[in-house]
């Protein structure tokens, strides 16, 4: 397959191959299309000497076929576009670019019958006739006029009431089963090996999300012992929605133990005392955790807000529908996508696409990352998915749009794909994601966000150092 980048009047090669001649209906050509050309109706032109072939890609095609008749020599590709909606005359061209076709080694039995490319006439009239098909055919007859037309004398109702059959006779019960044969006893497994002895979590290393969870365990659970009932919730829930705003950001840990504290809160008898000693239990625990986060670097490749655009647009590209577009043309065609409604996260909602569209966000800031870094993110998601958070080692040349290269490498499974998961949440919650595995180096970090039930709302993301 050959791969071609078409940006505005200028084809750029992603992927190219060696041709042979001789070849029938197995050369693919793929493009990938930029937004100036998005609703145009595109036709892509190979010549070779004073011949002149056209292929009809359509206004949503990105793919064809290398025509049959071309033989040995260099070949002329290029493209053009035009608007059928527009009340003006409107055409986009590109420079070509030459193909090399080589001869092949192919000898036949007899002359090879070459099935010729249609003309660019056929080619639309065919495209035409099929947005057309089954758009003007007649109505069918319903069943009950059919049934009207044999003889049937009613109404409709009646019609429907004829069709229910008469009740069945019940069938005779069946004979009762033998009793099987008891089966003979198993014979005693063997003994379990004795496990290792298990290791005391080490805090001082952060994060390590099994040593976090201890921690909250060793935490609360004397406050669950000792619990009784109390009626005060409605206070209880202020302060506990007052801990919440405060730790915002340190983690599903800590939104995890904001719930537990609710619980456990709502089992007090004197909410005086022993709510003094649950607040100064958790503010024991939040030190804790700051103690466990700070002193790390940490490089931000998005913050929501005001600044967002003017801060981040310019490393940032999106690509939807195999089309590449930076991040400043992305928000002409999809406003939404980063504005002041939702003070400026990156939105994948069902407002700014269709259902279920898959957009690939790339960062073009490279990382420096060794594989104690880690990803921190703050989202929204409507739903639990698996989740798309990709690693692509920068090269030491690139030579088209950095968005682009990352996607090839993607498609091609030569990224280091992450252990990622969207959490539903109502409200903005921080993961972190570990980078174990990767080596050292520089990288591009992407990420896929769905127009599905999770369509989710990024509000900051943020890169550890390890």
């Amino acid at each position: 397959m050959m791969k071609f980048l078409v940006k505005q009047q200028k084809i750029e090669v992603l992927e190219r191959e060696i041709i042979a001649s001789d070849q029938i209906a197995f050369v693919l050509v793929k493009f990938v299309f930029d937004g100036a050309w998005k609703t145009l109706h595109k036709v892509v032109q190979f010549t070779q000497c004073e011949e002149t072939y056209n292929l009809v890609l359509g206004t949503e095609g990105t793919t064809c076929l290398l025509p049959a008749e071309l033989h040995p020599g260099a070949v002329k590709m290029s493209l053009f576009g035009y608007d059928e909606e527009s009340d003006t005359t409107l055409r986009a061209t590109t420079v070509p670019v030459t193909l090399h076709i080589r001869p092949s080694g192919f000898v036949a039995d007899g002359d090879t019958p070459i099935p010729p490319t249609p003309d660019l006439y056929t080619q639309l009239l065919k495209k035409l006739s099929e947005m057309q098909t089954g758009a003007n055919g007649k109505d069918g007859r319903s069943a009950y006029e059919i049934a009207i037309e044999n003889g049937f004398v009613g109404t409709a109702a009646e019609w429907l009431e004829s069709l229910k059959g008469r009740d069945g006779i019940d069938g005779k019960d069946g004979l009762p089963g033998k009793d099987g044969k008891d089966g003979l006893p198993g014979k005693d497994g063997r003994d379990g090996r004795d496990g290792k002895d298990g290791v005391s979590p080490d805090l001082t290393n952060y994060p390590d999300t099994d040593a976090v969870k201890a921690l909250v365990q060793a935490t609360v659970q004397p406050l669950l012992e000792k619990a009784h009932t109390h009626e005060n919730q409605a206070v209880l829930e202020q302060i506990t929605a007052a801990k919440i705003a405060q730790w915002d950001g340190f983690g599903t840990q800590i939104n995890g133990l904001s719930t537990k504290v609710t619980v456990y809160s709502e089992k007090v008898e004197n909410n005086t005392s022993r709510i003094g000693t649950a607040e100064r239990t958790l503010e024991s625990l939040q030190k804790q955790i700051d103690n466990l986060t700070s002193g790390r670097n940490y490089t931000v490749l998005f913050q929501s807000g005001q600044n967002a655009i003017l801060t981040y647009a310019s490393n940032l590209s999106m690509i939807l529908d195999g089309r590449y577009q930076t991040m400043a043309d992305f928000l002409t065609a999809y406003p939404q996508f980063c504005s002041a409604e939702n003070d400026f996260v990156l939105s994948y909602s069902q407002e700014c696409f269709n259902w279920d569209k898959s957009v690939l966000t790339v960062c073009a800031k490279p990382l420096s990352l060794t594989k104690n870094a880690e990803i921190v993110m703050s989202y929204q998601s409507g739903s639990s998915e698996v989740g798309s958070l990709y690693l692509v080692k920068k090269p030491q040349k690139i030579d088209i749009p950095i968005g682009v290269y990352v996607n090839t490498e993607i498609d091609a499974n030569r990224a280091v794909s992450l252990d990622f998961h969207w959490l539903q949440s109502d409200t903005f919650i921080t993961t972190i994601t570990e980078c174990t595995g990767i080596s050292d180096g520089e990288y591009y970090l992407a990420w896929v966000g769905r127009s599905n039930n999770s369509h989710p709302k990024i509000r900051f993301l943020k890169v550890l150092e390890g």
